[in-house]
């Protein structure tokens, strides 16, 4: 419901107060009425509703509702929104269990003179109008501005106080001092401001373009725009200009007419600034600060041209043949549909959806119904005739009438692409946005815009400078193009993108070369012409050329070396110094490169497997509220980040997944929200439209995500064996401990240089829980888990068991913090030389597996080795010198009863035992060589043993049941209909312990026992 909006600036106003028509419209007689209440928002996607108890005036005016200025912000002195929306709450907010109040120092020394607790919330309800059961509360609340705050509420984020069942607790705050602003010293300051004339001020690019109903004075709906400007009520006050009026902003080179409005309270806009439209800004994006001076002005003072030409801007989308149709139409309805005021040199912007495209003809008006702007070209200016001379009182600008002026639309210009930073049309007409790097957390995506940088800087100063770049990653989808694209927009290039996937001619002749080449030329020769400095961006290289085989046939040779030097040529064409283009191109695996091509190119980027402080930083913008809603359609639904959403925790959840896997989690979530929040009595929205993604739902997508890619994107899991999995090793546990524990609880320590033992080799006899021990490490430190068998990394090809090596290690350091566990590791990491082999594979295993572990003191942080073997003795001595497997931990046999004890309490802790069980007394039936695989089979048999027995008694009850009752019914019948819970509940009886104590042969005789007892002696040096 939208209804006019009064504010009340006295400490002690209600939330909200409704006129009776409005009370009579949306509640009944019911004592407690909750509604949200949204004020209009100058940012679409920053809706913020509130949540406020509902109370009824009978003398307010008619669709009339009174808010408290302190609940929403609004300052005593300037124009505030003359409308909000309220939207019925069909229950009461839910009551806080514990609330934390935080209050002043002078305020808590006054409070805590009261003994009891019901003065003190006494005190609050009078001074502060704290209400029980009425005044919702949340998270940063301000109970009133600089005295007292919400600073903790549980278990819900919005919700009421109840004075009785709330437990409140009131902390004393340091940071909460008694506020120099009131209502007198801003009178002071209002009176100290001298209007000023002829002011500097800072220029902004709008970020959202202004919808009509929040502009005062209401403009007519032929006026023109894109020369509106915007200040807030200071800057409007500072420089003595009514909202409405016109004023001209001027730089040393460029001069414009804006008309001035002001921005109605509350908005969150600087001081000081001019925020104006993108083709406003797009002319001074080169100055810092401009001139704003008054001057009255009429539309007849602004004459009307004769003809007016304007050209294109050279740039990819303005030189495709098929989107020339909706462009045109898009600008001629930008020009036609209000009085545009334009000047000589003009930059003007027109977006339009190149989904659309092919729906467009050349008759067509413009305005395509459910087009959604994808794109933006732009057009200059270039110069106009007027019918009679301009005198000295006319303006330089001119305003277009489409039956007097005629439009001329032939040439192509070349103009440098505004960047981003300076002017931001990107997000004004709702573009997709590219990733905003950060150089400290990206440094590859520093060292790439250095390169760029350096080119522009050359260009700037006539210096000969030629750049081709290679981009490169392990795993495809890492970001490669967003990075392209992020530089050119920072930096100022035109970007023509290509990508080789999409070529439709088949590689593998030498026509289809010929087709491929002429394409790409064809594409870019012209287009480059009028549009530099440019980027010329090739993705997905190794689809269309690819290294010389050996053995490859004559004809086969020939296409793939004829491929290589057209395009090598082609990329010395567009990275020569004259061109002032540079190439790019991007493939996945830079080994499949032909070399010619990788020494063309000057620079070559890898772009890895984001790390978590780059995954922190992706979630943080996908979950934004612009991100969130890109691509929304117009349905008006909104999708904001949940509260209680940790992107550090997501962060360290997906670990070794991509940008793209990251994207979809995000997208994914968005659609557990919206089935959660629109389930029958489960619609947890604020307004109509607005839902909030919380930690649940992008857990579960997590683990979807998981679950449905976990092999084809090879991410590794954290599996779930705990410490309470594992008895009889808190000796060993103490050990893993401090090893694994200091370097990733405190990495200061290691600050200095001092490089990390992240190597444990785990030895001893078969069954003693090396897999699981390895397993729980993963788990009690939250790190991802890679298990290797031995075996699995030989492969037949020469090279390509050490390259099996080398990308289990790379896929580790993209998932860290991650543990690497090798088991049976004299499988493959035998002592060298001892080998028959011929091809000395193992030998360069061994190698490889060594070079790598001595990578893990500089390049493998959070990445920790476990090796198993029963047969350390076999090992290649040089895998337990120092930085490599240097702790070594003996997993023995348990020798003691309590150690079994321990070990039989975790296998059986989830087990129902009956009463007459005692673990004690089926231990001390154990001989000393029971292994704890030995124990598990134990207690597997034992399990398996009571459910026989409930089998034959269930067979038993079936069979007496069909003898009473005179029928023949299945087992399977009894169960679904018949048989009670108690019947179908499976209890381990000590008999089934002993049963299988009897039956079971232990794994390690005392011979073989006593020979690992003497490789520990040997290893341990005893």
């Amino acid at each position: 419901m939208k209804a006019s909006v009064q504010f009340d600036h006295s400490p002690q106003s209600e939330a909200c107060i409704v006129s009776k028509d409005v009370f009579r419209e949306s509640w009944s007689s019911e004592p407690r009425r909750f509604a949200e209440i949204t004020l209009p928002s100058y940012n679409p996607f920053d809706i913020k509703p509130i949540v406020a108890h509902v109370q009824v005036d009978e003398n307010l005016p008619s669709r009339t509702a009174r808010l408290s200025a302190k609940l929403f912000d609004v300052p005593e002195y300037g124009p505030a929104f003359s409308f909000c929306y309220l939207q019925i709450m069909d229950k009461s907010p839910q009551v806080f269990e514990t609330v934390a109040i935080s209050v002043s120092e002078q305020l808590y020394d006054k409070l805590m003179q009261l003994r009891l607790s019901e003065h003190k919330l006494e005190y609050l309800k009078i001074k502060f109008g704290l209400r029980s059961l009425e005044t919702v509360v949340w998270k940063d609340f301000s109970i009133y501005p600089s005295l007292c705050s919400i600073s903790y509420c549980a278990p819900h984020f919005v919700g009421l106080i109840n004075f009785q069942r709330t437990q409140i607790i009131f902390v004393k705050s340091m940071n909460l001092t008694v506020s120099e602003f009131s209502k007198n010293s801003y009178q002071f300051d209002l009176l100290r401001i001298t209007p000023s004339r002829n002011l500097r001020m800072r220029l902004k690019c709008l970020e959202f373009s202004v919808p009509p109903d929040l502009i005062t004075p209401v403009p007519s709906k032929t006026d023109d725009d894109t020369i509106y400007a915007f200040a807030n009520f200071e800057t409007m006050l500072h420089m003595g200009i009514a909202s409405g009026s016109y004023v001209r902003l001027a730089s040393e080179t460029v001069s414009r007419i804006v008309k001035l409005f002001v921005f109605a309270n509350p908005n969150s806009f600087d001081s000081f600034k001019i925020f104006v439209h993108p083709r406003i800004a797009a002319h001074f994006s080169k100055d810092e600060e401009v001139y704003v001076t008054k001057c009255a002005i009429s539309e007849t003072e602004i004459q009307i041209p004769s003809s007016v030409s304007i050209s294109r801007v050279g740039c990819w989308d303005n030189s495709q043949k098929i989107l020339q149709n909706i462009i045109f139409s898009n600008l001629k309805l930008f020009l036609t549909s209000k009085k545009r005021v334009l000047h000589g040199g003009d930059m003007i912007p027109i977006p339009f959806d190149s989904n659309m495209a092919a729906l467009c003809s050349d008759d067509s008006k413009g305005g395509l119904p459910f087009a959604k702007n994808d794109r933006v070209v732009w057009f200059y200016v270039e110069n106009f005739e007027m019918d009679s001379k301009l005198n000295s009182k006319s303006s330089p600008e001119f305003i277009i009438d489409p039956n007097k002026t005629k439009l001329i639309t032939a040439n192509t210009v070349s103009r440098p692409p505004l960047t981003i930073d300076r002017c931001n049309y990107i997000s004004y007409y709702g573009l997709k946005k590219t990733f905003d790097y950060d150089f400290s957390i990206f440094p590859y995506a520093k060292k790439m815009c250095d390169v760029l940088s350096s080119f522009l800087s050359c260009r700037d100063r006539k210096i000969p400078f030629s750049s081709s770049i290679l981009l490169h990653s392990a795993s495809p989808n890492t970001g490669k193009s967003m990075l392209v694209e992020f530089a050119a927009g920072l930096l100022g290039f035109h970007l023509f993108k290509i990508d080789c996937t999409l070529l439709t001619t088949t590689v593998g002749s030498i026509d289809s070369t010929a087709k491929i080449m002429g394409y790409l030329r064809g594409k870019l020769d012209g287009s480059v012409l009028h549009s530099k400095p440019a980027i010329i961006f090739i993705s997905h290289l190794d689809v269309i050329v690819g290294k010389s085989e050996q053995g490859q046939d004559f004809e086969s040779g020939k296409v793939t070396k004829t491929m290589d030097a057209e395009l090598t040529r082609l990329i010395q064409d567009y990275s020569s110094t004259e061109s002032e283009t540079v190439f790019i191109g991007s493939v996945n695996d830079i080994d499949t490169m032909p070399q010619n091509i990788r020494n063309t190119v000057k620079f070559d980027i890898n772009i890895p497997i984001p790390s978590e402080n780059q995954r922190l930083a992706i979630f943080e913008w996908l979950l934004s509220p612009y991100q969130l809603n890109q691509q929304q359609s117009s349905s008006g639904q909104l999708f904001h980040c949940g509260r209680d959403v940790s992107t550090s925790k997501l962060a360290l959840q997906c670990a070794g997944l991509t940008p793209l896997d990251i994207e979809k989690i995000v997208q994914s979530a968005k659609y557990n929200c919206f089935k959660r929040s629109s389930g029958y009595g489960s619609r947890q929205i604020c307004v109509e439209g607005l839902f909030y993604v919380t930690m649940e739902d992008l857990s579960k997508a997590i683990t979807q995500a998981r679950d449905e890619f976990s092999l084809s994107i090879g991410a590794p899991k954290i599996p779930r064996v705990t410490w309470k999995d594992i008895g009889g090793m808190d000796t060993v546990q103490g050990e893993i401990m401090d090893t694994i524990e200091m370097p990733l609880k405190h990495p200061e320590l290691f600050a200095s240089g001092m490089k990390k033992r992240s190597g444990i080799l785990f030895y001893g006899p078969p069954g003693t829980g090396k897999t699981l021990m390895a397993k729980a490490i993963a788990t009690n430190f939250s790190l991802n888990f890679f298990s290797v068998k031995g075996p699995e990394l030989l492969n037949m090809y020469i090279g390509e068991s050490e390259a099996n090596v080398r990308r289990v290690f790379q896929k580790a350091r993209d998932a860290k913090p991650c543990v690497i566990f090798f088991d049976e590791l004299d499988s493959v990491a035998p002592k060298r030389g001892n080998q028959g082999d011929s091809g000395g594979v193992m030998d360069r295993i061994v190698s490889q597996l060594l070079a790598e572990l001595d990578s893990m003191g500089t390049e493998g942080d959070g990445v920790f080795v476990i090796g198993a073997t029963n047969r350390p003795d076999l090992l290649d001595d040089a895998l337990l010198r120092p930085g490599r497997f240097d702790k070594l931990l003996y997993l023995g046999i348990s020798d003691t009863d309590d150690k079994q004890l321990n070990i039989l309490r975790a296998l059986t802790r989830k087990f129902s035992l009956a009463d007459d069980v005692n673990l004690a007394n089926v231990v001390k039936k154990c001989p000393f060589t029971y292994t704890g695989a030995d124990f598990y089979a134990l207690c597997s048999d034992a399990m398996q043993n009571a459910m026989s027995r409930i089998a034959e008694e269930v067979d038993g009850k079936v069979n007496e049941y069909n003898k009473q009752h005179n029928v023949s019914l299945s087992v399977r019948y009894w169960f679904d209909r018949i048989a009670k819970e108690d019947d179908m509940k499976v209890t381990v009886r000590m008999t089934d312990f002993l049963k299988a104590q009897r039956e079971l042969t232990p794994s390690v005789s005392e011979d073989e026992l006593s020979h690992y007892l003497r490789v520990k002696a040997n290893f341990e040096g005893s």
